[in-house]
């Protein structure tokens, strides 16, 4: 993995990039998990980017600004790098924000999906890797992330029920940075 952000950013199963974010974020957690993902970019690597946004709770228009201002000033590098972003959303209010800040953005930098359940995105993930010929890892992902190609669901990550985070994940859960 990369330089540790105060966000939770896990490559484990590269090149699939999670991110969960915390319930507010600040301006040095935004700029840290930026630099991460400019990180990756670099890499000259394509990849999928999973962003688990259920805790969030609102977003300052100062970051929303900044996510915009990223998103013109490194738009080459992530239509070079990114196969999509899709956001894991239960906060109609956040859902909103996170149209409005795409919807800025002309044109589309790389596709996207705003999901509100772990298995539909994980589902679009594993969809996005198959369609870029990434077929084994679209089936590791959906073993380890647990949705099956038809789209059925094992279970949700541990420390989440029912699409809703309930916290931090146990000690034994969180991975190693």
């Amino acid at each position: 993995m990369g330089p540790p952000t105060s966000s939770l950013v896990d490559d484990s199963l590269w090149p699939l990039v999670r991110v969960t974010l915390p319930r507010v974020m600040t301006n040095e957690q935004q700029k840290e998990l930026l630099e991460r993902i400019l990180f990756y970019l670099r890499r000259e690597e394509r990849f999928v980017t999973l962003v688990d946004a259920r805790q969030l709770w609102s977003v300052s228009a100062e970051l929303r600004e900044q996510q915009w201002r990223f998103l013109r000033q490194h738009d080459v590098l992530i239509r070079q790098g990114s196969m999509g972003i899709v956001v894991l959303i239960n906060s109609p209010a956040v859902a909103l924000m996170i149209r409005v800040l795409v919807h800025r953005i002309q044109p589309k930098v790389v596709p996207y999906s705003i999901q509100a359940s772990w298995p539909a995105a994980v589902s679009w993930v594993a969809e996005r890797l198959d369609g870029n010929g990434l077929r084994e890892h679209a089936r590791r992902v959906r073993q380890s992330l647990g949705s099956s190609p038809d789209g059925r669901t094992w279970a949700e990550p541990l420390g989440v029920q029912q699409g809703v985070g309930t916290g931090r994940l146990p000690p034994e859960r969180r991975p190693k940075c």
